[in-house]
């Protein structure tokens, strides 16, 4: 990583947080324009993302290990959705980037996951093409995903019949 491509991750990242409209802790902040810097040009392993992070738990593997995992899976739920989705939720990514990084020892990283992703996610303009994925982001916490429903007039909750879809229409 060389200061040019640091100084692009964290513009990426400031403009993520604009769009998201999103806040992110000073330390957030650097974290992810870090950690964003470190996947430029890199190949993204999202692949068998789950079996390898319960490997690195059942050999108790080293600090630096879990962070690098968890930060493959917040790059991975900001990016490939679609491809996490064929084997999961991405309620499922999340929880599993969260205790990820509480296996590395980062708190503050773990509980910001979720608006650390929406932020990378916003400054890269993904939007969702199905509603059901706008659903389930929502569930996983995105607060920008929560606001896109809430605009088309869709609360996302626990209630109802059917637990799996917990929507009540306005």
């Amino acid at each position: 990583m060389n200061p040019s491509t640091l100084a692009i991750a964290s513009e990426f990242v400031k403009t993520g947080m604009e769009k998201a409209n999103v806040p992110l802790t000073e330390t957030l902040e650097a974290y992810l324009s870090i950690t964003f810097a470190r996947f430029i040009g890199e190949a993204i392993t999202v692949d068998l993302l789950t079996v390898r992070i319960n490997q690195a738990m059942d050999a108790r593997a080293p600090q630096d290990t879990f962070r690098g995992l968890a930060d493959e899976c917040l790059i991975a739920c900001a990016f490939f959705e679609g491809r996490l989705r064929r084997s999961g939720t991405i309620r499922h990514y999340v929880g599993l980037g969260q205790m990820t990084y509480d296996a590395a020892d980062m708190t503050e990283q773990a509980y910001g996951f979720m608006p650390m992703r929406d932020v990378i996610a916003s400054a890269a303009e993904h939007q969702p093409d199905d509603s059901r994925i706008l659903v389930d982001t929502a569930r996983s916490g995105s607060a920008t995903a929560k606001k896109e429903l809430e605009d088309q007039n869709v609360i996302v909750g626990p209630w109802g019949r059917d637990p799996s879809s917990g929507l009540l229409w306005r």
